[in-house]
């Protein structure tokens, strides 16, 4: 497979999202892009979720790990049909959200 995207939480391949550090104490998660229903970027700050580090507040939402978060100010929230959302901060927020949308719009033409 190839390697479209990888940093040090993440790695887009060609057929799904591998998030490294998903699951406590450790554990990665894998979502095919055919699994993702929509992906939406958003602006955070300290108490809108920058400052979780890991795991899940009082909303729907779960952080993987990412100890450089606090520091970060946009994330991306991936619906994959689950009740959880899953929101990432990726070093290239761009390219990870570029990379989800195109592969989101090839599935949908077919």
């Amino acid at each position: 497979m190839a390697v479209l995207y990888q940093d040090q939480y993440l790695v887009c391949e060609d057929e799904f999202i591998t998030l490294y550090w998903y699951y406590f104490p450790i554990g990665d998660k894998c979502i095919p892009y055919s699994k993702i229903r929509s992906v939406r970027e958003e602006s955070i700050n300290f108490l809108s979720g920058s400052g979780r580090v890991w795991g899940m507040g009082f909303t729907p939402e779960w952080y993987p790990f990412d100890p450089k978060r606090p520091w970060k100010t946009k994330c991306i929230v991936i619906d994959d049909g689950e009740w959880v959302k899953t929101v990432i901060t990726p070093e290239n927020n761009e390219r990870v959200l570029e990379i989800l949308q195109q592969k989101r719009i090839g599935l949908n033409q077919c």
